[in-house]
């Protein structure tokens, strides 16, 4: 790691030279050290100083309730930079930006001392917002916002009889599942109508407060602190309705408020947040902001997932490669007083009953909830209260506004799932650029390429990639991917298999589209080939030989389907002869017809005969190069050759029955 340089006017004359000036980054959270490693990929030459205003070494923010909870060590909760070898890292912890001297381009800290800057980051981050109730000056009274707010209520908790929790949003509950690992009487109380009104509609919110308090934690719903009193300390609290509540602890986490007061002073312009364009730049094009701080399009995300993202695309501007933010689809994926939430899109108090159709499932005895929204046939949001293992995929489906197919919300309405089960569940099969850590933002392709490249654990997975890195919440399916690890078997005779599969292919494209064979057109060759379609007697062998291996190849289909023949041989044999058996198929037709389709029924049967043949050999290629493809894409194909062989093959018994009687009767 870069050692830190103790003197900043020692470090400032190191960078005389305007090509050496450092990258400043300002707030070393989760977005500001997603920042520092952006751009230490993108642009490794070039210096990079890091500012954190507490006395910590960087850490997971959002890993502080696991922390408060005890359900981590302070290895799992520390972020630390680990910078490549190299690179010029300084990371200047528990000093603060006091002023930013825009002409200059330099920043000051709280000590005086100055700092060049080539870009400038703001992710200064959010502070706790603080309602105006009288008694907030008393002792016993807390935020849940950073660490040292942590480690007070963690020495706290012990000593706390009553802890009173102002807040049902996910900072709130989090905090009173903390507080009462020591038996500590909580209530949580919630001016809104409803916990996690940003997230849940009314019913998932229900069942919510049933798993709260179930655990022992009083909710109070649609009430508010009107007043905090005592002596020195807080004694009880006085609600809008009158009803008081005793307590000597007092928890406020009613919400937050981008930290703006940096970029107030050197007059960046600011609304809520900082403004920013898409490229992530405020008024000033020298200076970006990222994360809680920075207002996009009018809008300030409270959720880490869209900061990170906000950091990608302000790296890759900054090193000139074209990038925009369009914004992100809110989403929170979480355990909630131990009870699993999912939650993405226009789905809480503010959601619109006319923006979409909502499918709810419910499963009251298993304390399942789910509810997906439907706009124009595309997936636009999804509430889960309870385990939903598809959520991840959910995520990356509504993200993408990708179709939603009736046959899957059929699925969804009866037994609560989008994708089969089997498919749902294998994240190896998942499409590889469907995203399993949607705080990175890291794809199952890219953590496959991790694994091929020798990462064999989830920390060297998230070393290379990222991933589980913020909420970990996708550690599950970091270990999945892992178990299935190894690459995938070439299937049995898979050269074989592609070889034929190319022949078939070829030989239906040319009975398809490709020109009739000329007939013989001079006594002087040795052989008339045109006797094949010509003389009634082999007409008649091609005929009935093309027949009697359409009927061999139906009947070795149908293999795993028949209990005689399932047992015998193996099943790549069967799978092979039925394969050998379409390439023969082809060459009779050739034979019996010399490429021509005909008219009539005659048309409809050689159509008819010459997709079946095609729609087989694609689907032979796919399975003989299985073990280079994509394994999501691998069962699509699969599923749903089955039923367009089908389809195809339904018209072909009577267009045959018709073709042979034709022959015969005139």
């Amino acid at each position: 790691m870069a050692t830190p340089i103790p003197q900043v006017e020692a470090l400032v004359s190191d960078y005389t030279d305007d090509s050496s000036h450092p990258f400043v980054i300002v707030g070393n959270g989760p977005v500001g050290m997603r920042m520092a490693r952006e751009l230490l990929r993108r642009q490794p030459t070039r210096p990079v100083v890091i500012y954190g205003d507490e006395q910590h070494q960087p850490y997971n923010r959002v890993r502080l309730s696991s922390w408060l909870a005890g359900e981590i060590d302070w290895d799992d909760l520390t972020q630390p930079l680990d910078p490549p070898s190299g690179t010029r890292v300084d990371e200047r912890i528990g000093l603060r930006i006091a002023q930013i001297d825009r002409q200059a381009h330099r920043v000051v800290d709280q000590l005086g001392r100055r700092q060049r800057y080539h870009k400038l980051i703001l992710a200064t981050g959010s502070t706790p917002f603080v309602p105006s109730i009288p008694g907030t000056d008393l002792e016993g009274i807390f935020t849940f916002r950073d660490l040292d707010d942590t480690n007070r209520l963690l020495a706290r908790r012990a000593r706390s009889h009553h802890t009173v929790v102002v807040g049902g949003g996910l900072l709130g509950l989090e905090a009173a599942r903390g507080m009462q690992r020591s038996n500590t009487q909580v209530s949580v109380v919630e001016h809104a109508d409803r916990l996690l009104g940003q997230q849940l509609d009314e019913a998932a919110s229900r069942r919510l407060q049933h798993a709260v308090e179930a655990l022992g934690i009083a909710v109070v719903i649609g009430d508010g602190i009107a007043q905090i009193d005592g002596r020195d300390r807080v004694e009880h609290v006085r609600l809008r309705s009158g009803r008081t509540l005793r307590c000597d602890t007092l928890i406020i986490a009613a919400g937050i408020r981008p930290n703006i007061a940096l970029a107030k002073a050197a007059r960046l312009a600011f609304a809520r947040g900082i403004q920013v364009d898409d490229r992530m730049r405020t008024s000033d094009p020298d200076i970006y902001a990222v994360g809680e701080c920075a207002e996009h399009r009018g809008r300030v995300y409270g959720l880490v997932a869209p900061g990170l993202e906000q950091a990608a695309v302000a790296a890759a501007d900054i090193a000139a490669i074209d990038s925009r933010y369009a914004g992100s689809v809110a989403a929170s994926r979480l355990k909630v007083v131990g009870t699993q939430v999912f939650s993405m899109g226009p789905m809480g108090a503010g959601e619109d009953p006319h923006y979409g159709r909502a499918h709810v499932f419910r499963d009251d005895a298993a304390g399942v909830y789910r509810k997906v929204l439907v706009r124009r046939h595309r997936l636009v949001g999804a509430i889960g209260i309870g385990d939903w293992h598809e959520t991840v995929r959910l995520q990356t489906m509504i993200g993408r506004a990708q179709r939603v197919w009736p046959w899957q919300l059929l699925r969804f309405r009866r037994g609560g799932n989008i994708w089969p089960e089997e498919v749902s569940q294998g994240v190896a099969a998942w499409p590889a650029a469907s995203i399993v850590c949607q705080c990175t933002g890291v794809t199952r392709g890219a953590i496959s390429e991790a694994i091929s490249l020798g990462a064999c654990n989830a920390g060297a997975i998230a070393d290379a990639t990222g991933a589980s890195t913020v909420c970990g919440s996708c550690k599950p399916l970091v270990a999945d991917l892992l178990g299935a690890g190894e690459p995938a078997a070439p299937a049995p005779r898979h050269r074989i298999l592609l070889g034929a599969a190319v022949a078939s292919l070829i030989g239906a494209l040319a009975i398809l589209v490709g020109p009739a064979i000329p007939y013989a057109d001079s006594v002087r060759h040795a052989w008339h080939w045109d006797m094949l379609w010509r003389e009634e007697l082999f007409k008649q062998i091609s005929g009935f030989g093309v027949l009697g291996l359409f009927v061999a190849g139906l009947a070795v289909s149908l293999r795993k389907r028949t209990g005689v023949l399932n047992r015998l041989g193996r099943f790549d044999a069967w799978r092979l002869a039925h394969v050998l058996l379409g390439v023969l198929v082809v060459a009779g037709l050739v034979a019996h017809t010399g490429l021509r389709l005909g008219n009539g029924l005659n048309l409809a049967l050689m159509t008819s005969f010459s997709a079946l043949l095609l729609a087989g050999a694609v689907t032979t290629t796919v399975i003989a190069l299985e073990h280079r493809l994509d394994g999501g894409f691998v069962q699509r194909v699969r599923r749903q050759s089955v039923w367009l062989h089908i389809l195809l093959f339904w018209p072909v018994p009577a267009l045959l029955g018709w073709h042979i009687f034709k022959s015969y009767w005139f």
